[in-house]
């Protein structure tokens, strides 16, 4: 998958570019506010229908303008062009189109678009609690399958219904609550088992990653732990009814307990994600450097793991990565990255990306004031 152009319109401080992406490397320099950023949240904003940084689509809009318009264009695998267009309005409006056609659901967008962002905040994927960590697995897993964002959405409705009647457990009847459960069974038991399933390719894929980045750091292992309890112990492999039925166990076993705190307890929502190094856990007892290394070999196993499962190469956003690593660190990342991936670097320093001025299919952005301009030199 290829970007060949980028046009907005009065996104956040951006107000209107054109610009054309090389196929291999694009560097977008300016100092800090300038719209680095909102730049590369804008190319993403069409993986999946709105911002990763979780801002509203309204916050989206330049300050005093009324309308904003994002088209991404490109090429994916098999040399066949797309456009994907976004139209949004200070009134709520929205319309996403994909070569021309108005979409009704963003789960329809899924596969279009496959974008991976490194910026500093990721450390927060194994120094951060474990929801970061779920955030992650459902990020992943809704690029490459829709079936996973449509169960996801459905499995958060039912969530979100259950909580509401458990905030009154005196009023809520079991028989309301088990409607409930029977809906987060059938909508979570799929997310169980495809993260199950992704597991030890995202483990092979990250541990090897993280060997590049720290040679001499150990061994990286990823362990899921479900919060399904003993009735998850006695299930063997990945059959569906099998899994449907512990969930159902689990949650009787756990509804008193669920009644007593007042929201659900148990189920995908409460799944976690744990890194360990060298056996222990690294959120625990790893150092900066250790915890910042293994937070970017899982956003290189995201991207292998879109690799696999759609056989199109995402397009890799690095927001200011380079000033949080130390010089062995950066240029592993950047040889990792350059010869299988297009990348699109926000960076406010140079000597960040030296090595790089070297290669080629190489353009350089100046970003100031929210106007982008092409660095002729680079041509």
């Amino acid at each position: 998958m290829i970007l060949t152009r980028v046009k907005l319109l009065n996104y956040r401080n951006l107000r209107e570019a054109s610009v054309e992406i090389s196929p291999k490397i694009n560097i977008f320099l300016g100092r800090n506010g300038q719209g680095k950023t909102n730049f590369l949240e804008a190319v993403s904003y069409l993986s999946l229908g709105r911002s990763h940084r979780g801002a509203a689509d309204r916050e989206l809009l330049r300050f005093g303008t009324e309308h904003l318009n994002l088209t991404v264009e490109g090429k994916d695998g098999q040399g066949e062009e797309f456009v994907l267009e976004a139209a949004l309005s200070r009134q709520g409006q929205k319309r996403v189109r994909i070569d021309g056609s108005p979409i009704r659901r963003t789960a329809d967008l899924v596969g279009r678009l496959s974008t991976v962002l490194f910026d500093p905040g990721e450390i927060e994927l194994v120094k951060g609690g474990p929801e970061h960590r779920r955030r992650f697995l459902d990020h992943t897993l809704s690029m490459v399958s829709a079936d996973y964002f449509r169960n996801l959405l459905g499995y958060r409705r039912a969530l979100s219904q259950k909580n509401r009647l458990l905030k009154e457990p005196r009023r809520a009847r079991d028989e309301e609550i088990e409607v409930w459960d029977a809906e987060l069974v059938r909508h979570g038991t799929p997310l169980i088992l495809a993260r199950r399933r992704i597991l030890p390719f995202l483990e092979q894929v990250c541990a090897r990653s993280y060997s590049s980045l720290a040679p001499e750091g150990g061994s990286l292992t990823i362990v899921l732990k479900l919060s399904l309890g003993d009735a998850a112990n006695a299930v063997r492999g990945d059959d569906l009814e099998s899994w449907q039925d512990a969930f159902h166990e689990a949650l009787r076993v756990g509804r008193a307990r669920e009644r007593q705190l007042g929201h659900a307890w148990i189920g995908p929502h409460r799944d976690r994600l744990e890194l360990e190094l060298r056996g222990r856990s690294l959120r625990r007892y790893g150092s900066q450097g250790e915890m910042r290394s293994a937070a970017i070999a899982l956003k290189l196993g995201q991207a292998e793991l879109i690799y696999e499962r759609t056989h199109e190469r995402p397009v890799i956003l690095l927001d200011d990565i380079f000033s949080e690593l130390d010089h062995q660190r950066t240029r592993a990342l950047q040889k990792l990255l350059h010869e299988e991936h297009q990348l699109l670097i926000a960076t406010a320093r140079k000597e960040d990306i030296e090595a790089m001025q070297q290669w080629s299919g190489l353009r350089i952005w100046e970003v100031e004031e929210g106007r982008i301009a092409p660095v002729e030199q680079a041509q």
